[in-house]
């Protein structure tokens, strides 16, 4: 009897061989997936912060708080630590990690870098693995090259190499672990599956908002690769709508609307300058076909195609009509071979859907045009050419035996002549991704490049104009410093030209002014700036400092009054409104205003110095002294 066991035992041992064998496969094939994500970014290691890592991370004073500040970010929109306006972004799992990446290493920009890369190269292998599962009977060199192409496209470089787009890389990566945890559970594994995978995709959508559109994708992924009913997927299907009804009510009662707020400018999207539904319609298919060009021909790149970039057309436009046929044609075809379970339809609606929230059609978004909108989608592009090479040189979609559903790795790379057209494909997109990478080394590299790409961009000139600055605020030599300014007001005076309402651009215009001692000019452009932007705030406290320079302190009190009333939080306003106070003698109002700012710059070694010295000169030293003391740390370097 123990022989026949024994016996038993070892036959079971064999039947369980290949499936270990197949499992290892696939997990080195991921982890070479992974390995290939991580080398194409490793080179933003070094980056500096770029762009809207500023608002998020870096100026944001609710995620420099580090823990303290995680409940704050939960109970506010993801820019309320950076300015008193309304916020239509809800996303506290991603500002939650940078609140704690701070707290560990303040001000570090490599450890973001680092995280985004490593979640980047992560969602690389799932997303292998999740595609493997439910194209479970098809040949592994799909899942494999369509992972590949996906990896490598260089539109994921505004992703990738953006620390703030962590929300992206993390609502991606839980969505895709939700598929994968659900297949699971389809698979019979038990009900433990079925609730991760719900968990996974609240995270998602705690995330990023545009986690909606997998509610859509769970029925199509059941419908066209698992054997369910129409009863389970309805039945799956509502379930996964829970947690994302909960997130709009959640996001409801802290925001708002899911539209924002605030308003799309024309600056952000130029869709909103249309006159007509006819206008709009046609300039929405316009960047339609922008898009899939991109996907297409990733090259050239740019972080911004705003106004005036891109003008506006109509229907009498080819471009706009031959994007509505290219669109309506895909989406007629995945329809006519949805019944069919066509791989082909299967892609194009993944496509489809995922990109819907970000089309322009439905609704007018904040942004006209990103790269990083066509992430969440781009999976169903990286399956159709993956598709289209295999059909163009003629492998086997399906293998013989569908319950084993593997290939040897050797047998992957038999097919030579297939090899070398996705060699060829996969080296263009990584010499891109590469090389595009560099150009988000800083924020003046990025609009340095993007300025040629898109010259006719109002924001790109007035931030590559900001960025310019910075580099005579470095310069040592009045000569460069007077160079610089002089180039940046070029770059101001170019973004109004193409949009003359630009406030921003008159705000900074003047500053420059200011900067190179014309004190009339900075005024002059101050007065424009408020023309177009009544309450703004940065302009009252620019003024404020003119009038505090000519000792005319009514009226820089004024200047910073109104400063303050139309942002309460803006540091430099409160600072120089406590100093005006002290310079009167009213201590009271210069404590007040110094412990306001101090709320918002604990570690400001001006503000603390400034409030001990107002609490000592109102007679109460031992108040003082713990400020003064403070700010010596500070100014020493904290020892």
């Amino acid at each position: 009897m123990a022989a026949k066991r024994t016996k038993r035992k070892s036959a079971t041992q064999l039947q369980k061989r290949p499936e270990a064998n197949r499992q290892k496969t696939l997990r080195l094939l991921a982890f070479a997936l992974a390995i290939f994500g991580f080398l194409l970014y490793i080179n933003t290691l070094g980056h500096d912060y770029v762009l809207d890592d500023f608002s998020v991370i870096k100026e944001n004073f609710v995620t420099k708080q580090g823990f303290e500040g995680i409940p704050t970010l939960w109970k506010t929109h993801a820019r309320y630590g950076y300015w008193n306006s309304p916020g239509e972004l809800y996303r506290p799992v991603p500002m939650t990690m940078f609140a704690i990446e701070w707290a560990l290493a303040p001000d570090q920009p490599w450890l973001g870098h680092l995280i985004n890369i490593l979640l980047y190269a992560l969602t690389g292998a799932l997303l292998f693995l999740t595609l493997r599962k439910l194209l479970k009977g098809y040949s592994l060199l799909l899942p494999f090259l369509a992972t590949l192409f996906f990896v490598a496209h260089p539109v994921h470089v505004e992703v990738a190499a953006n620390i703030k787009s962590r929300d992206e890389i993390v609502m991606f990566l839980c969505s895709i672990l939700a598929i994968n945890f659900l297949w699971r559970h389809l698979e019979g594994r038990g009900a433990k599956w079925l609730v991760l995978s719900l968990l996974s995709y609240t995270v998602a959508l705690f995330s990023k908002e545009n986690a909606v559109t997998f509610v859509a994708i769970v029925p199509l992924a059941m419908y066209f690769f698992s054997k369910c009913k129409s009863s389970k997927i309805a039945s799956t299907t509502l379930l996964f709508a829970v947690p994302a009804l909960i997130f709009v009510l959640v996001r409801k009662a802290v925001i708002g609307d899911m539209l924002n707020p605030g308003g799309v400018t024309v600056l952000d999207n130029y869709l909103v300058a249309a006159t007509d539904p006819a206008t709009r319609l046609a300039n929405a298919f316009l960047l339609l076909g922008k898009y899939l060009g991109t996907l297409l021909f990733p090259h050239p790149l740019s972080s911004d195609f705003g106004y005036n970039q891109i003008p506006l057309t109509g229907w009498g436009d080819w471009r706009a009509w031959l994007s509505l046929l290219a669109w309506a044609g895909m989406g007629g075809f995945a329809v006519f071979r949805f019944r069919k379970k066509d791989l082909w339809a299967f892609a194009i609606l993944f496509f489809l859907i995922n990109f819907s929230i970000f089309s322009n059609i439905f609704i007018t978004i904040g942004s006209s045009f990103g790269d990083r909108f066509l992430y969440t989608a781009s999976p169903g592009f990286a399956l159709a050419l993956a598709l289209a090479l295999l059909k163009i040189f003629k492998v086997g979609l399906k293998i013989p035996n569908a319950e084993e559903g593997h290939l040897p790795v050797a047998a992957l790379f038999k097919n030579k002549i297939l090899w070398a057209a996705a060699g060829l494909i996969l080296a263009m997109y990584s010499l891109k991704t590469v090389t595009r990478n560099l150009d988000w080394t800083t924020s003046y590299s990025l609009y340095q490049a993007d300025i040629e790409t898109a010259p006719n961009s109002a924001k790109l000139n007035f931030h590559y104009g900001i960025e310019i600055v910075q580099k005579g605020l470095a310069a040592t030599s009045p000569e460069e410093k007077k160079a610089w300014f002089g180039q940046a007001r070029t770059y101001f005076e170019k973004a109004i030209g193409i949009y003359p309402a630009y406030h921003d651009a008159y705000s900074q215009l003047g500053l420059t002014y200011y900067r190179d001692g014309d004190r009339d000019k900075a005024m002059e452009n101050y007065q424009l700036a408020l023309k177009y932007k009544p309450n703004f705030p940065l302009v009252y406290s620019n003024m404020g400092i003119l009038y505090f320079e000519k000792n005319e302190l009514e009226k820089a009190k004024e200047c910073y009054e109104n400063a303050v009333k139309y942002d309460p939080r803006m540091v430099d306003a409160l600072r120089n409104l406590g100093a005006v106070h002290a310079m009167q003698k009213n201590f009271t109002e210069a404590i007040r205003w110094f412990s306001q700012a101090l709320q918002y710059a604990p570690d400001d070694p001006v503000i603390n110095r400034y409030l001990g010295s107002a609490y000592r000169d109102s007679g109460q030293e031992a108040l003082g002294r713990p400020y003064l003391q403070k700010a010596e740390r500070l100014e020493r370097g904290g020892d």
